[in-house]
C-alpha cells in the first residue's frame, strides 16, 4: 500500500527529470522497485482507515507524499511517525529545525509540529523509524517542544 500522492510523485517522470542530482538516484530506486509489483500495489488517500484500527494521515515534508499512522485499539492509541522526527532526542526537543535529507524543510516541521501536538495532548504512544531502543514512548510538551519518554522495557521472564 502506498499513499496517492507518494506514488504519483516519486513515479512521474517529470519529477525524475526535474529533480536535482542527489535524489535522481531516489527515483530511479523508486522506479526500480515498484515497476514490477505496480499492479499489486494499492494506492490510498489519508485521512482514510486503510484497515481496521490503522488511520493514514498525510505528513508532508520528508516526501511530498509522507505518511504516518495512526494505530487504535480499545483506548490505547500508538502514533507511527515514519520519518517525520528521525530522532527523538533531537527533533522532539527542537521541532523547528530541518533536517538535510528532507525534501520540503518548512513542510516537515509543520507536519511535525501538528503532530507531536496532537501525541501530547492525546496522551499517544509515538514510535518511529529511526528512534533508538525502546523506540516507542510519550511526547510531553515543554516551554521550547517536547520531550521524548521513553515506555519502561521489561523482559519476559
Amino acid at each position: 500500500m502506498v499513499a496517492d500522492e507518494e506514488w504519483n510523485f516519486w513515479m512521474d517522470d517529470a519529477n525524475l527529470n526535474a529533480a536535482p542530482s542527489d535524489l535522481k538516484s531516489a527515483f530511479r530506486n523508486q522506479h526500480r522497485i515498484f515497476s514490477s509489483i505496480a499492479k499489486n500495489v494499492a494506492r490510498f488517500a489519508p485521512g482514510n482507515e486503510i484497515a481496521p484500527g490503522i488511520v493514514a494521515l498525510a505528513a508532508p515534508g520528508h516526501t511530498p507524499g509522507h505518511t504516518v499512522f495512526a494505530i487504535y485499539s480499545g483506548d490505547q492509541a500508538l502514533l507511527v511517525l515514519g520519518d517525520t522526527a528521525q530522532h527523538p532526542a533531537v527533533f522532539a526537543r527542537h521541532p523547528d529545525w530541518q533536517a538535510a535529507f528532507d525534501i520540503d524543510g518548512d513542510a516537515a516541521v509543520a507536519t511535525r509540529k501538528r503532530l507531536f501536538e496532537r501525541a501530547a495532548a492525546d496522551r499517544m504512544l509515538v514510535t518511529g523509524y529511526h528512534f533508538p531502543f525502546p523506540a516507542c514512548g510519550h511526547l510531553i510538551k515543554t516551554a521550547t517542544g517536547y520531550e521524548h519518554v521513553p515506555v519502561e522495557w521489561q523482559p519476559k521472564l
